[in-house]
């Protein structure tokens, strides 16, 4: 008899589904039209069409689940909202003037019509543009440029399942930075595979193996989770659905955390909401703030809940219990307790029976090897690595970087002390020289 494993909630997901896309109607109803302008912070800041694309992207996105009545009304209120802000003037001005930006003013056009609402005459104007000496003349990162080939894709209606050329040259083909990377590396890593898969509209392959794309997502999610960077979690969440392979422990785990935080504070927070900020804002400002600061978290939680919602995408309710070394959760969390630092994740490890922090054990270790990493504890990593060695865990992309590491701050400890003899060596020659000078 073959076990089932019980599965989230679908009406739980596309409860919240429908919660960030009532959340995307109110930003479209108050933003849309002028953007969000922040003086005090100006990162803050949105363009009414950042606002507009993003909204289109989610609704694409929502598309493609199985969902419920409830779910596919409010996909088609917020069309009827978004079509005239996503084929404006204004958006036909920045297609028409400014040619290597075409494609991106016409994001959501191009998703409306994936969703089956076409505008001929966007399209002419497009064509004209996309036909024009100046339309690639903007540098561009891999990663956007796979935005682009997306674009093109979409707009043609002609999905290629063969890995392309810039595909090969993205993050999704050499190992990524798991120890120094910035949040924009770790942004080009989950952009560059929703473009790739396509959401899984069409099957496609994938530049390296899935197994060794979700090691590192593995990693990346550990240190998303233990910033608290709840923006970022949620992408690199997406890669275990948009790949198809079966959730891992700390994919469920980090699902799970995700949901908890959403239920509590009522959406998912964002790194650059500021309390503080919120309490001395009234009414309207109050909104406006709260939802261009938030809004792009509540989105991506939203894509996230949609792809769960496709055909064998959804996760499990119990986490995986395949652990290889029962009870190396408990050394782990000593050694991370002893940083002294509270996140939620460590809240919801403390509701978790000891089969289930034992199956987190990969997670634990990556949230210890960065730890050690960023406060330049090399000792501790090093004895870190040799007991995880010892028990069988080190068996994965962070671990063998972490190596890596050291060998390299143990040739420049060499170099150090070479360059040091070879000073001592060069002041005592220059004081030998000198006392013969003078005796002379």
């Amino acid at each position: 008899m073959t076990f089932q494993r019980a599965h989230w909630n679908k009406d739980d997901l596309g409860r919240r589904l429908c919660h960030a896309l009532n959340v995307a109607e109110l930003a479209v109803k108050r933003l849309a039209a002028r953007g969000y302008i922040d003086k005090d912070t100006p990162g803050n800041s949105v363009r009414a069409e950042k606002l507009i694309s993003e909204t289109a992207f989610l609704l694409f996105v929502a598309s493609t689940a199985t969902h419920s009545a409830e779910v596919s009304s409010r996909i088609n209120s917020l069309v009827q909202l978004l079509i005239p802000h996503a084929r404006s003037e204004r958006m036909l001005l920045g297609v028409c003037l400014e040619p290597a930006l075409a494609l991106d003013y016409a994001q959501a056009h191009i998703c409306l019509k994936r969703l089956g609402y076409p505008d001929g005459d966007f399209d002419e104007l497009l064509q004209r543009s996309g036909l024009s000496q100046a339309h690639a003349g903007r540098e561009r990162t891999p990663h956007r440029l796979l935005e682009q080939e997306w674009l093109r894709e979409g707009l043609a209606n002609e999905r290629s399942k063969r890995i392309s050329l810039t595909a090969r040259r993205c993050v999704l083909n050499w190992p990524m930075d798991l120890l120094g990377s910035s949040r924009e590396d770790l942004y080009a890593f989950t952009h560059a595979l929703m473009y790739v898969t396509d959401f899984n509209v069409c099957h496609r392959w994938l530049p390296r193996r899935r197994s060794v794309i979700l090691g590192e997502a593995e990693a990346s999610l550990a240190r998303c989770l233990d910033e608290e960077d709840y923006d970022l979690a949620g992408e690199m969440l997406l890669a275990w659905p948009l790949t198809g392979r079966s959730w891992s422990a700390a994919s469920v785990f980090g699902f799970r955390v995700l949901a908890h935080v959403e239920d509590q504070a009522g959406f998912l927070p964002a790194p650059s909401t500021r309390l503080a900020t919120l309490d001395r804002l009234e009414a309207d400002d109050r909104l406006d703030y709260l939802l261009a600061t938030a809004y792009h978290t509540v989105f991506v939680m939203g894509l996230l809940c949609a792809v769960a919602l496709q055909p064998g995408r959804t996760p499990p309710v119990a986490l995986p219990t395949n652990c290889v070394a029962p009870g190396c959760a408990d050394w782990l969390l000593q050694v991370i307790d002893a940083d002294g630092k509270e996140t939620h994740w460590r809240e919801e490890v403390n509701l978790l029976d000891k089969p289930d922090r034992d199956a987190l054990a990969g997670f634990l270790l990556n949230v210890a090897i960065r730890r050690r990493v960023r406060a330049r504890d090399f000792p501790g990593l090093h004895e870190l690595l040799g007991k995880a060695y010892g028990l069988g865990l080190a068996n994965t992309p962070s671990s063998s970087q972490a190596a890596e590491m050291l060998e390299r701050i143990a040739t420049l400890a060499k170099l150090r002390s070479a360059r040091k003899q070879t000073k001592i060596v060069s002041s005592s020659k220059i004081q030998t020289d000198a006392r013969i000078n003078t005796s002379q």
